[in-house]
């Protein structure tokens, strides 16, 4: 099923995202988040074809949230989650990190997971219990940081509320935070 949906996700990517990076008008959900055709073109096609690999449903970004609810609970006995475009703000100024991203749960547990960077190439992919590789090649795991004082930490600001971010901005509790934008790739 794995290589099913790496090659899917790489085919609808090629088709419906790269084609329209650089020249993609956008508009904003009622949440104040950006929202493209690519996106939108990409779940559509994402929600036709994931079930023809499995019969289950599809739970995509772009979703109502009353749509998103109704998927997750009937997805019970298994569930595609979907990203058409992570990182729409990327996409829509022309920077070129954003993926599209699939992943497959089961009785709410993650079984696979497939993240596309159609402009690097790169496809990271991972199954429960095979690891992770990025194009076919296995990932090595890096060893956790023994305290959080020297660790990296991945932390985009505009997701918490503000007086935490304020805390975390002027008293860290790592030693470095990153947020490149497309937190799939970061």
């Amino acid at each position: 099923m794995l290589e099913d949906i790496k090659a899917l996700v790489r085919e609808v990517a090629q088709r419906e995202v790269t084609p329209r990076f650089l020249k993609v008008a956008h508009s904003h959900k009622a949440d104040g988040s950006l929202f493209t055709v690519a996106d939108s073109a990409t779940q559509t096609a994402l929600e036709a074809a994931l079930p023809l690999i499995k019969a289950v449903p599809v739970l995509g970004e772009e979703m109502t949230e009353q749509q998103q609810h109704d998927a997750w609970n009937a997805g019970r006995d298994g569930l595609w989650c979907v990203d058409p475009i992570d990182g729409t703000s990327n996409f829509v100024a022309g920077v070129p990190y954003f993926a599209v991203s699939v992943a497959y749960l089961y009785k709410g547990e993650r079984q696979l997971g497939v993240i596309y960077d159609p402009i690097a190439d790169e496809m990271f992919s991972a199954e429960r219990g095979k690891g992770a590789h990025l194009n076919g090649t296995p990932l090595p795991l890096r060893p956790a940081a023994k305290e959080l004082k020297r660790a990296l930490a991945g932390v985009e600001m505009k997701r918490i509320k503000r007086e935490l971010a304020g805390r975390l901005a002027s008293w860290p509790p790592y030693a470095s935070q990153r947020n490149f934008g497309a937190s799939t790739l970061d």
